[in-house]
Protein backbone atom coordinates (compact mmCIF):
# COMPACT_ATOMS: atom_id res chain seq x y z
CA UNK A 1 0.00 0.00 0.00
CA UNK A 2 2.87 2.39 0.79
CA UNK A 3 4.13 1.95 -2.78
CA UNK A 4 0.75 3.03 -4.16
CA UNK A 5 0.97 6.19 -2.05
CA UNK A 6 4.42 6.84 -3.54
CA UNK A 7 2.87 7.36 -6.98
CA UNK A 8 3.22 11.20 -6.99
CA UNK A 9 6.91 10.81 -6.11
CA UNK A 10 7.46 8.40 -9.02
CA UNK A 11 5.55 10.65 -11.40
CA UNK A 12 7.80 13.51 -10.35
CA UNK A 13 10.89 11.41 -11.04
CA UNK A 14 9.67 10.50 -14.53
CA UNK A 15 8.84 14.15 -15.25
CA UNK A 16 12.28 15.28 -14.10
CA UNK A 17 13.95 12.86 -16.51
CA UNK A 18 11.82 14.11 -19.42
CA UNK A 19 12.79 17.68 -18.52
CA UNK A 20 16.54 16.99 -18.32
CA UNK A 21 18.73 18.75 -20.89
CA UNK A 22 22.12 17.19 -20.04
CA UNK A 23 22.47 14.00 -22.06
CA UNK A 24 25.32 12.57 -19.99
CA UNK A 25 23.41 13.10 -16.77
CA UNK A 26 20.31 11.45 -18.25
CA UNK A 27 22.38 8.54 -19.58
CA UNK A 28 23.58 7.88 -16.02
CA UNK A 29 20.33 8.62 -14.21
CA UNK A 30 17.88 6.55 -16.24
CA UNK A 31 19.42 3.12 -15.44
CA UNK A 32 19.43 4.01 -11.73
CA UNK A 33 15.80 5.00 -11.94
CA UNK A 34 14.93 1.78 -13.72
CA UNK A 35 16.61 -0.31 -11.02
CA UNK A 36 14.81 1.65 -8.30
CA UNK A 37 11.45 0.93 -9.95
CA UNK A 38 12.35 -2.73 -10.38
CA UNK A 39 13.16 -2.88 -6.69
CA UNK A 40 9.77 -1.40 -5.80
CA UNK A 41 8.10 -3.83 -8.18
CA UNK A 42 9.33 -6.75 -6.07
CA UNK A 43 6.85 -5.70 -3.39
CA UNK A 44 4.01 -4.86 -5.76
CA UNK A 45 4.50 -6.90 -8.95
CA UNK A 46 1.17 -6.10 -10.62
CA UNK A 47 1.22 -2.34 -10.10
CA UNK A 48 0.75 -0.60 -13.48
CA UNK A 49 2.07 2.64 -11.95
CA UNK A 50 5.43 0.88 -11.75
CA UNK A 51 5.15 -1.32 -14.83
CA UNK A 52 4.33 1.47 -17.27
CA UNK A 53 7.24 3.78 -16.30
CA UNK A 54 9.55 0.77 -16.55
CA UNK A 55 8.34 0.00 -20.08
CA UNK A 56 8.63 3.64 -21.10
CA UNK A 57 12.03 4.07 -19.47
CA UNK A 58 13.57 0.97 -21.04
CA UNK A 59 12.17 1.80 -24.47
CA UNK A 60 13.33 5.41 -24.46
CA UNK A 61 16.71 4.57 -22.94
CA UNK A 62 17.37 1.86 -25.54
CA UNK A 63 16.50 4.23 -28.37
CA UNK A 64 18.22 7.32 -27.02
CA UNK A 65 21.46 5.94 -25.63
CA UNK A 66 22.04 2.32 -26.63
CA UNK A 67 20.88 1.15 -30.05
CA UNK A 68 23.30 3.22 -32.16
CA UNK A 69 26.31 1.74 -30.36
CA UNK A 70 25.08 -1.66 -29.18
CA UNK A 71 22.01 -2.96 -31.05
CA UNK A 72 22.16 -6.37 -29.36
CA UNK A 73 21.90 -4.82 -25.91
CA UNK A 74 19.19 -2.46 -27.14
CA UNK A 75 17.22 -5.45 -28.43
CA UNK A 76 17.30 -7.02 -24.97
CA UNK A 77 16.19 -3.77 -23.35
CA UNK A 78 13.31 -3.38 -25.78
CA UNK A 79 12.09 -6.90 -25.01
CA UNK A 80 12.43 -6.26 -21.29
CA UNK A 81 10.33 -3.14 -21.67
CA UNK A 82 7.76 -5.02 -23.74
CA UNK A 83 7.41 -7.59 -20.97
CA UNK A 84 6.65 -4.86 -18.44
CA UNK A 85 4.13 -3.26 -20.82
CA UNK A 86 2.25 -6.52 -21.38
CA UNK A 87 2.20 -7.16 -17.64
CA UNK A 88 0.73 -3.69 -17.17
CA UNK A 89 -1.88 -4.51 -19.79
CA UNK A 90 -3.01 -7.61 -17.88
CA UNK A 91 -3.06 -5.62 -14.63
CA UNK A 92 -5.27 -2.99 -16.31
CA UNK A 93 -7.88 -5.50 -17.41
CA UNK A 94 -6.45 -6.56 -20.75
CA UNK A 95 -5.32 -10.00 -21.96
CA UNK A 96 -2.19 -11.75 -20.68
CA UNK A 97 0.78 -12.53 -22.91
CA UNK A 98 -0.58 -10.63 -25.92
CA UNK A 99 2.63 -10.66 -27.92
CA UNK A 100 3.09 -14.43 -27.63
CA UNK A 101 -0.26 -15.34 -29.17
CA UNK A 102 -0.83 -16.81 -32.63
CA UNK A 103 -2.26 -14.48 -35.28
CA UNK A 104 -5.88 -15.54 -34.78
CA UNK A 105 -5.70 -15.52 -30.99
CA UNK A 106 -3.89 -12.20 -31.12
CA UNK A 107 -6.72 -10.65 -33.13
CA UNK A 108 -9.33 -11.77 -30.62
CA UNK A 109 -7.23 -10.74 -27.62
CA UNK A 110 -6.53 -7.30 -29.10
CA UNK A 111 -10.27 -6.72 -29.39
CA UNK A 112 -10.58 -7.35 -25.65
CA UNK A 113 -8.08 -4.66 -24.59
CA UNK A 114 -10.08 -1.94 -22.80
CA UNK A 115 -9.52 1.66 -23.78
CA UNK A 116 -8.40 2.36 -20.21
CA UNK A 117 -5.39 0.10 -20.89
CA UNK A 118 -4.37 2.10 -23.97
CA UNK A 119 -1.03 3.31 -22.49
CA UNK A 120 0.04 -0.29 -21.92
CA UNK A 121 -0.83 -1.20 -25.51
CA UNK A 122 1.09 1.84 -26.77
CA UNK A 123 4.25 0.96 -24.85
CA UNK A 124 3.91 -2.69 -25.84
CA UNK A 125 3.92 -1.53 -29.45
CA UNK A 126 6.76 0.95 -29.02
CA UNK A 127 9.04 -1.57 -27.31
CA UNK A 128 8.06 -4.27 -29.80
CA UNK A 129 8.79 -1.98 -32.75
CA UNK A 130 12.17 -0.99 -31.34
CA UNK A 131 13.15 -4.66 -31.13
CA UNK A 132 11.67 -5.46 -34.55
CA UNK A 133 13.59 -2.74 -36.39
CA UNK A 134 16.87 -4.12 -35.06
CA UNK A 135 15.98 -7.69 -36.02
CA UNK A 136 14.40 -7.61 -39.47
CA UNK A 137 16.46 -10.65 -40.46
CA UNK A 138 14.64 -12.66 -37.78
CA UNK A 139 11.60 -14.67 -38.93
CA UNK A 140 9.88 -13.92 -35.62
CA UNK A 141 10.20 -10.20 -36.33
CA UNK A 142 8.74 -10.52 -39.81
CA UNK A 143 5.82 -12.53 -38.46
CA UNK A 144 5.15 -9.80 -35.88
CA UNK A 145 4.77 -6.92 -38.34
CA UNK A 146 1.04 -7.36 -38.97
CA UNK A 147 0.32 -7.84 -35.25
CA UNK A 148 2.23 -4.69 -34.39
CA UNK A 149 0.42 -2.70 -37.06
CA UNK A 150 -2.98 -3.85 -35.75
CA UNK A 151 -2.09 -3.04 -32.15
CA UNK A 152 -0.89 0.47 -32.87
CA UNK A 153 -3.82 1.16 -35.20
CA UNK A 154 -6.06 0.64 -32.19
CA UNK A 155 -3.99 3.11 -30.16
CA UNK A 156 -4.16 5.63 -33.01
CA UNK A 157 -7.94 5.25 -33.11
CA UNK A 158 -8.23 5.86 -29.37
CA UNK A 159 -5.86 8.81 -28.97
CA UNK A 160 -3.68 10.14 -31.78
CA UNK A 161 -2.21 12.79 -29.45
CA UNK A 162 -0.89 10.39 -26.80
CA UNK A 163 2.81 10.84 -25.95
CA UNK A 164 3.15 13.91 -28.18
CA UNK A 165 1.44 12.35 -31.20
CA UNK A 166 3.32 9.12 -30.53
CA UNK A 167 0.96 6.93 -32.61
CA UNK A 168 1.57 9.12 -35.67
CA UNK A 169 5.33 9.19 -35.06
CA UNK A 170 5.18 5.42 -34.76
CA UNK A 171 3.39 4.93 -38.08
CA UNK A 172 5.57 7.48 -39.85
CA UNK A 173 8.56 5.41 -38.75
CA UNK A 174 6.79 2.09 -39.34
CA UNK A 175 6.00 2.83 -42.99
CA UNK A 176 9.15 4.82 -43.70
CA UNK A 177 11.74 2.42 -42.32
CA UNK A 178 11.01 -0.56 -44.57
CA UNK A 179 11.05 -1.26 -48.27
CA UNK A 180 7.75 -1.81 -50.08
CA UNK A 181 8.59 -5.50 -50.22
CA UNK A 182 8.46 -5.57 -46.41
CA UNK A 183 5.34 -3.44 -46.16
CA UNK A 184 6.85 0.02 -46.31
CA UNK A 185 4.79 2.88 -47.77
CA UNK A 186 6.45 6.30 -48.21
CA UNK A 187 3.18 8.15 -48.75
CA UNK A 188 1.66 6.78 -45.55
CA UNK A 189 4.91 7.61 -43.75
CA UNK A 190 4.73 11.22 -44.92
CA UNK A 191 1.06 11.47 -43.95
CA UNK A 192 1.72 10.38 -40.37
CA UNK A 193 4.84 12.49 -39.86
CA UNK A 194 2.99 15.56 -41.15
CA UNK A 195 0.16 14.88 -38.70
CA UNK A 196 2.59 14.39 -35.81
CA UNK A 197 4.25 17.73 -36.51
CA UNK A 198 0.88 19.46 -36.84
CA UNK A 199 -0.46 18.00 -33.58
CA UNK A 200 2.63 19.11 -31.62
CA UNK A 201 2.92 22.54 -33.29
CA UNK A 202 6.31 21.43 -34.60
CA UNK A 203 7.77 21.40 -31.09
CA UNK A 204 8.42 17.66 -30.64
CA UNK A 205 11.70 17.54 -32.54
CA UNK A 206 12.06 13.75 -32.59
CA UNK A 207 9.29 13.70 -35.20
CA UNK A 208 11.40 15.92 -37.48
CA UNK A 209 14.51 13.80 -36.94
CA UNK A 210 12.74 10.53 -37.75
CA UNK A 211 10.96 12.14 -40.71
CA UNK A 212 14.37 13.06 -42.14
CA UNK A 213 16.10 9.78 -41.30
CA UNK A 214 13.37 7.45 -42.49
CA UNK A 215 11.12 9.16 -45.03
CA UNK A 216 13.44 11.74 -46.64
CA UNK A 217 16.24 9.21 -47.04
CA UNK A 218 13.83 6.56 -48.36
CA UNK A 219 12.54 8.87 -51.14
CA UNK A 220 15.97 10.50 -51.60
CA UNK A 221 14.75 14.04 -50.94
CA UNK A 222 17.91 15.74 -49.71
CA UNK A 223 16.32 19.20 -49.57
CA UNK A 224 13.63 18.00 -47.18
CA UNK A 225 16.22 16.00 -45.23
CA UNK A 226 18.32 19.10 -44.61
CA UNK A 227 15.33 21.34 -43.85
CA UNK A 228 14.00 18.95 -41.22
CA UNK A 229 17.35 18.49 -39.53
CA UNK A 230 18.13 22.21 -39.59
CA UNK A 231 14.80 22.79 -37.85
CA UNK A 232 15.91 20.40 -35.12
CA UNK A 233 19.33 22.01 -34.78
CA UNK A 234 18.04 25.60 -34.68
CA UNK A 235 15.05 25.17 -32.36
CA UNK A 236 15.30 26.76 -28.89
CA UNK A 237 16.38 24.55 -26.00
CA UNK A 238 13.07 25.11 -24.19
CA UNK A 239 10.88 24.55 -27.24
CA UNK A 240 9.01 21.84 -25.31
CA UNK A 241 10.03 21.75 -21.61
CA UNK A 242 8.06 18.58 -20.91
CA UNK A 243 10.15 16.70 -23.47
CA UNK A 244 13.42 18.58 -23.21
CA UNK A 245 15.42 15.35 -23.07
CA UNK A 246 13.80 13.87 -26.18
CA UNK A 247 14.46 17.11 -28.03
CA UNK A 248 18.10 17.12 -26.95
CA UNK A 249 18.47 13.50 -28.07
CA UNK A 250 16.92 14.49 -31.40
CA UNK A 251 19.34 17.40 -31.68
CA UNK A 252 22.38 15.17 -31.11
CA UNK A 253 21.15 12.50 -33.50
CA UNK A 254 20.37 15.19 -36.10
CA UNK A 255 23.88 16.57 -35.82
CA UNK A 256 25.40 13.15 -36.54
CA UNK A 257 22.97 12.47 -39.38
CA UNK A 258 23.75 15.80 -41.04
CA UNK A 259 27.47 15.09 -40.86
CA UNK A 260 26.85 11.77 -42.63
CA UNK A 261 24.45 13.16 -45.25
CA UNK A 262 26.70 12.18 -48.18
CA UNK A 263 26.47 8.55 -47.08
CA UNK A 264 22.70 8.59 -47.61
CA UNK A 265 22.51 10.67 -50.81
Amino acid sequence: MAIRFASPLMQGQVASIHEESDLKLADSAIPAGIKMLEGLLKSDPENPELLLPLAEGLCNYAFSFVEDENPERASRLYLRGRTYATRAMAAMGGPSGLTELTQEKFKNALASVPESAMPSLYWTGRCWAGWLMLNLDDLEALAAISKLESAMARVLEWDATFDYAGPHVFFGSFYGSRTKLLGGDPEKSKHHFDHAIQLTDGKFLMAHFLYAKLYAVRVQDRKLFEELLEKVMQSPLDELPGRRLANEVAREKARVLLEDADVYF
